[in-house]
């Protein structure tokens, strides 16, 4: 009997290997692309601009819709995270993958100016995110020691 489970501990791992793995192409048509940000020209105003963070708000924290989040952000996107890369696609490889099966709980947004405000908890605690607005687009990004602002 001790036998027989020893042999069988021991072959779950040779058997997960025996799986089939995902294709390039399947694994390819998961990563998925996302159109991103034309400037607004002539640049909307900051009523407009605030109108478009709301938007951009709700799909990055409520509907965790990386791919339409990502449509107000331009693609020269500078990230000031000295872990990340510049370019809004970069910051999509990362986030995609997981992003949708994240929890999120929204604490509070700002919008004032040019810049916004994103502050949230998920799984790797509380963040704040901001960003600086461009011709009606995220050209900017930084979370690395930011504070929420107060009034």
């Amino acid at each position: 009997m001790r036998a027989s489970t020893l042999l069988a501990a021991a072959s779950a791992p040779l058997a997960a290997l025996a799986a089939p793995l995902p294709s390039i192409a399947a694994l390819l048509a998961r990563q998925g692309t996302a159109k991103f940000c034309e400037r607004i020209t002539p640049a909307p105003s900051p009523e407009e601009t605030e109108a478009r963070f709301n938007e951009f708000a709700d799909l990055f924290l409520v509907q965790k819709d990386i791919y339409g989040a990502f449509e107000y952000i331009l693609p020269e996107y500078i990230n000031h995270n000295p872990s990340a890369e510049n370019g809004a696609q970069n910051a999509l490889d990362i986030l995609a993958p997981f992003w949708d099966s994240q929890t999120i709980e929204v604490l509070r947004t700002k919008f004032e100016g040019e810049m916004s405000w994103l502050n949230y908890k998920s799984g790797f605690g509380e963040i704040v995110d901001r960003y600086r607005w461009e011709d009606g687009c995220i050209i900017e990004h930084w979370d690395q020691g930011e504070q929420y602002p107060e009034d």
